[in-house]
């Protein structure tokens, strides 16, 4: 009985409830699809960053990163097929791929600059790093390319590359004796941040290995998971099948900025939200509270043909939860809509500004927001609604029959 009764009533005050369900609606419409975005500017960052650089999870040397500045090939690995073997017989492994990474004067003829230089295996680097060529404008390196390269933009304007000019990489190999090798510029790394723009450069695996003198040796592996949320159970397992004698992180460890700025994204996230819903929730106080002044005869009714004081509460209070339900329902119904429209276009693009490329954005609605919101906003309504409630519990009956 008191359910209905609370129904006639939020369908009886028609104009009042519409701005109620609608303050609510905004809220909720508002704090889903914001969620849905900016979550999906955090995890467009971290997919770019796995798919492209750093992959889920690195195997070292031990030692490889307390020494890496001065000594990164003296921690080197050796490239067998056993030991890959014993990789990919790791659960949830999906693919691995080796890298040298180091540091060469990287030449024109005339002028030249420190760079740091990331050698790929051209055969294997795509199936751990699908977007390793997303922003790259020219020839990816194949797998029979002896001596292509790939340079950043700001790096290839420094040295005023241009196609057939060829380039000369020198640098101290893994016994401590100095080579150079001349390399064909492929393509430019577009998109990049600017540190790396100016100093990065990417070649074939076997390049590095002929300059450096390390046949056979790489400084690293990159490991695809086949879920990202195997992915520290994956390490747990790698380490455990490799031994001591190595390293092994996760991109979380490895890039530490990214994983902290998406935290704080997420705090932001959750701050801008609870302000929406803190909005939608003062219209909810201030409908319910006129609706109790609009209402003071028929309160005074009730009371007097024995309706409790608890049940009057109780009453208001349910109006507020009903209207929030249909107001948080319909807001939730149009943010997954909006999302689910955003993604099936291919999501949208941010300019990285001139000559920078694109970054592109597809929004991410986690399923348990919507159900988060929905909770919040039904208990905010019951506060919301408490006071009102109680006001109108209050109320003597006499003295709200006689009421003007």
């Amino acid at each position: 009985m008191l359910f209905r009764l609370a129904m006639r009533n939020v369908f009886r005050a028609r104009a009042r409830s519409a701005i109620t369900i609608g303050a609510l609606f905004f809220g909720v419409a508002m704090s889903n699809i914001l969620s849905g975005f900016v979550m999906g500017v955090g995890e467009s960052l971290v997919a770019e960053a796995i798919e492209s650089k750093v992959g889920s999870i690195q195997v070292h040397k031990a030692g490889y990163f307390e020494k890496r500045d001065r000594q990164p090939l003296a921690f080197n690995i050796e490239q067998s097929a056993a030991f890959e073997s014993k990789m990919k017989s790791v659960a949830h492994v999906k693919a691995i791929t080796p890298r040298i990474t180091f540091q060469g004067l990287l030449t024109n003829g005339s002028r030249g600059t420190v760079s740091v230089i990331t050698a790929v295996d051209p055969a294997t680097v795509t199936e751990v790093l699908p977007k390793v060529n997303l922003y790259l404008e020219g020839t990816p390196l194949s797998a029979d390319d002896r001596n292509g390269a790939h340079v950043g933009q700001e790096l290839t304007r420094a040295l005023d590359l241009k196609p057939g000019v060829p380039l000369m990489l020198s640098a101290q190999g893994l016994g401590g004796r100095d080579n150079a090798l001349d390399l064909e510029p492929r393509g430019t790394l577009i998109g990049q941040n600017p540190m790396e723009s100016k100093r990065a450069a990417t070649v074939p695996l076997g390049f590095a290995q002929r300059l450096l003198g390390m046949e056979n040796r790489v400084t690293e592996y990159v490991v695809a998971v086949d879920d990202v949320r195997n992915m520290n159970e994956t390490k747990v397992a790698l380490a455990a099948a490799l031994g001591d004698g190595y390293e092994v992180q996760t991109w979380e460890e490895l890039r530490p900025a990214l994983r902290d700025l998406r935290l704080v994204q997420r705090a932001i996230l959750g701050g801008l939200s609870f302000i929406f819903l803190i909005i939608a929730l003062f219209g909810v106080a201030n409908t319910l509270l006129m609706s109790v002044l609009e209402r003071t005869k028929e309160i005074g009714t009730m009371l007097a043909v024995g309706m409790t004081r608890g049940t009057v509460a109780r009453l208001f209070v349910l109006e507020a939860v009903l209207q929030a339900v249909v107001g948080g329902t319909l807001g939730m119904l149009v943010a997954i809509t909006v999302i689910g429209l955003a993604r099936s276009g291919g999501g949208f693009t941010v300019s990285m500004g001139a000559g920078q490329g694109v970054f592109r954005v597809m929004p991410t609605l986690l399923p348990a927001v919507p159900v988060i919101v929905i909770v919040a906003t039904c208990i905010g309504s019951v506060v919301a609604a408490l006071s009102p409630a109680l006001r109108a519990a209050r109320m003597r009956p006499v003295e709200a029959l006689s009421s003007s």
